[in-house]
């Protein structure tokens, strides 16, 4: 049976000053679960608390008790809840919680330099606003800079975008704007034509190199995955279904039980290609190219050698920013599909006897994090009670 605790464990230690301004704390401990001891792999899920998961979260935190040991410093992965071009929200200035995303920017009466805005792309804003830097997605982007960038620019298009209609579903009332018919129409083209150059379509995960700035000197390697938009999920197809090994029944018609479905495949997704003996077929590298490999980008592959060595992925809450996932049901899904990952014996992780896997959440909210905990625990004693019975 699984194994674990909750409760506090803090270091007196401040590994990194965060970035968030108005607080400045080592990360903590909150819960720890385990698999069997017999198991192989090892593998643990963990939920801390921390200030910024990108800056006060990475090798300098929750990996530092490698240093001074003969322990193989483990790779370190940030899954980033990204868009589907990988492109970062830099499109535009800003953006209102739960989108939908249009084509056009924001004119010039939206005023968004004063920091006050009515309208988002030429339609109402509807719901609270958020500038890039805000999102993990956006932060990273800042932080890494034209390299960063570079690195995601040269994603090859998914193999699976084909499966796809659209990547978010048509919003009821897109016209509802002063520029109506014309921004209405190119709102539609987008949201409903395939683009079959997609890097990352909702639901899946990639993997780049993490270079550029700040960001290789926290993590190894970022995984990108997009969760879908809470109201406004993708239009669901028979292969995207059984692609992504989604099962709604009764509920085909539900877009929030779709959403909550693909946010599901997210974690899946993300995990598989963390942790899989074939991670490498979604797994991007720039090695090959010398002139990326001159400027120092690429430098991360995650080969069959390297899966077999101890990782850790941070995780933050995925869905539950700007694609306006209400946090209860952003919570329910983290811990159905990390206590899923944890109980699992899934024979593509192949790794050494000795490798640790560990899924690490690092949550801004004390009260989301014990929350997460709780819920995995629940769910742990479930499953160990039907397997008593």
């Amino acid at each position: 049976a699984p194994s674990f605790f909750l409760g506090t464990n803090v270091t007196n230690e401040v590994i990194m000053v965060s970035k968030a301004w108005y607080k400045s704390a080592a990360p903590r401990l909150i819960g720890k679960f385990t698999n069997s001891p017999s198991s192989s792999p090892r593998k643990a899920v963990e939920i801390w608390t921390t200030t910024c998961i990108l800056t006060n979260f990475g090798k300098q935190s929750i990996g530092h008790n490698f240093e001074n040991s003969n322990k193989q410093q483990p790779v370190v992965t940030l899954i980033n809840p990204a868009n589907p071009n990988l492109s970062g929200p830099n499109a535009f200035p800003y953006f209102p919680r739960g989108g939908p995303q249009p084509k056009v920017q924001p004119n010039r009466h939206a005023h968004h330099i004063m920091g006050y805005v009515s309208q988002w792309g030429g339609m109402d804003v509807g719901s609270g606003m958020l500038f890039s830097a805000e999102s993990i997605d956006g932060l990273l982007h800042q932080l890494g800079g034209l390299r960063f960038r570079a690195e995601c620019n040269l994603v090859p298009p998914h193999p699976w975008a084909r499966a796809y209609l659209n990547q978010q579903c048509q919003p009821k009332s897109a016209a509802n704007n002063d520029r109506s018919t014309n921004d209405a129409m190119e709102v539609s083209n987008i949201v409903n034509s395939p683009n079959l150059k997609t890097k990352c379509p909702v639901g899946t995960a990639v993997s780049t190199a993490a270079v550029g700035g700040e960001i290789q000197s926290h993590y190894d390697r970022i995984i990108h995955t997009v969760p879908p938009f809470y109201n406004y999920p993708p239009s669901m197809t028979e292969e995207v279904r059984r692609l992504l090994e989604i099962e709604i029944g009764e509920n085909e018609k539900d877009l929030h039980q779709l959403s909550k479905e693909l946010l599901r495949s997210c974690y899946r997704q993300s995990f598989h290609v963390a942790f899989g003996s074939n991670s490498n077929d979604q797994s991007f590298s720039l090695l090959n190219n010398p002139i990326t490999s001159f400027l120092g980008m690429g430098k991360y592959r995650h080969n069959n050698q390297q899966s077999r060595h101890s990782q850790r992925i941070a995780v933050p809450l995925l869905g539950a920013g700007c694609r306006d996932f209400p946090k209860d049901v952003a919570l329910e899904v983290a811990a159905l599909e990390s206590a899923s990952w944890l109980l699992s014996e899934s024979k593509e992780e192949v790794h050494a006897t000795e490798a640790e896997l560990v899924v690490a959440f690092g949550l801004l909210e004390s009260e989301d994090a014990e929350a997460l905990a709780n819920s995995i625990e629940e769910i742990i004693q479930l499953r160990d009670a039907a397997t008593t019975d």
